[in-house]
């Protein structure tokens, strides 16, 4: 079998087409199921708070296939995950894409990687991929997806050299001064289940649509516990795996128009009072405001969309508490002095 290891990066810093949390990397790269083909991931079990593998047929349709880490079959740290169109006679982890479209992109994301501020790889080599038939014989990805339309999608976005859209590196200008906040109608909020192009399955999402020509943004919200990672703390809702925390990751990140990232703040990052499971968070053009411990920069007006609140896989018991009651965001406006 041919393999590549031509995985590409997205990031806040690299690309951001992907929608990636601040606080995490995502790799990605082609898949292909023609004629019985098979595509084969083969890599060591990465040290990350959180890692999975989505297929996402291109074009896009609803036929996207996903699987993480604890659904993985891993055997002394290492894994193999196999895309196909039909799991009949493939051992291990499967991923059934059926035969109405042969091709798309398989994306692995990795949350709170310990390596997040270097490599990116969760302290691994990058997994190898690889494209068969269903004899074994070693294909192309041209061969495998049935035709050149995923090799060229991915050198398009190879040959960006990871740069990010001309829209975020572009100057702004400088927000005015909302001496009186504008404060209704309320900022409304809307939950959201993982949909739409390339989301993550795993995650849940409480969106609050803003704009700061009405002021400072100002959430908050009951802290839900969260799975302990090697990172310094700012509170003490980690809890190990053993422990069963309600949400395996949580972070709050602005969602900027054209579907990229700005800025994000992750559970263990966020200062909570002593005593208190309540965290404030300000959304403003710069960072720190005078009187909130954390803050979240709004990016440029023209370009600001919502603030999404994301929990990923929350367990059994908190999966219908998540975003109700006091664990849903609370907004406001507040004025911003010139």
């Amino acid at each position: 079998m041919s393999s590549s290891s031509a995985w590409v990066k997205d990031s806040i810093h690299d690309l951001n087409v992907f929608l990636p949390d601040a606080d995490s990397v995502y790799w990605f790269d082609g898949y292909g199921t023609s004629n019985g083909a098979r595509t084969v991931i083969n890599g060591q079990v990465p040290d990350t708070r959180y890692w999975s593998f989505t297929a996402y047929p291109f074009p896009p349709n609803s036929t996207r296939r996903h699987v993480h880490d604890t659904q993985i079959d891993q055997s002394d740290s290492r894994y193999k995950v196999t895309i196909a169109a039909s799991c009949s006679g493939v051992s291990g982890t499967c991923l059934a894409m059926g035969s109405a479209v042969e091709g798309g992109v398989v994306v692995m994301r990795l949350y709170v990687p310990v390596d997040l501020y270097s490599a990116g790889t969760g302290g691994v080599a990058l997994p190898g991929i690889s494209y068969q038939s269903p004899s074994g014989s070693s294909l192309t990805l041209t061969q495998a997806a049935g035709s050149q339309d995923i090799p060229k999608l991915m050198d398009s976005y190879r040959a960006q050299n990871g740069a990010l859209p001309a829209a975020l590196t572009k100057r702004y200008a400088a927000p005015a001064p909302v001496p009186d906040p504008v404060e209704n109608p309320p900022p409304a909020t809307v939950i959201s289940h993982g949909e739409g192009p390339y989301a993550n399955p795993d995650n849940v999402y409480q969106h609050v649509p803003y704009t700061t020509t009405r002021g400072d943004l100002v959430v908050s919200a009951q802290a839900p516990t969260y799975q302990s990672d090697s990172f310094p703390k700012a509170n003490g809702l980690d809890r190990r795996a053993s422990q069963n925390p309600q949400v395996r990751y949580w972070s709050l990140c602005t969602v900027l128009k054209g579907r990229h990232t700005g800025d994000c703040l992750r559970d263990e990052e966020v200062h909570i009072p002593s005593g208190s499971t309540t965290f404030i968070v300000i959304v403003a053009p710069t960072c720190p405001v005078s009187g909130y411990a954390n803050c979240i920069e709004a990016g440029p007006e023209p370009l600001q969309n919502s603030l999404s609140y994301r929990n990923l896989l929350p367990n059994q018991s908190f999966a219908p508490l998540a975003f109700t009651g006091p664990y849903g965001l609370t907004a406001s406006y507040v004025a911003r002095p010139g």
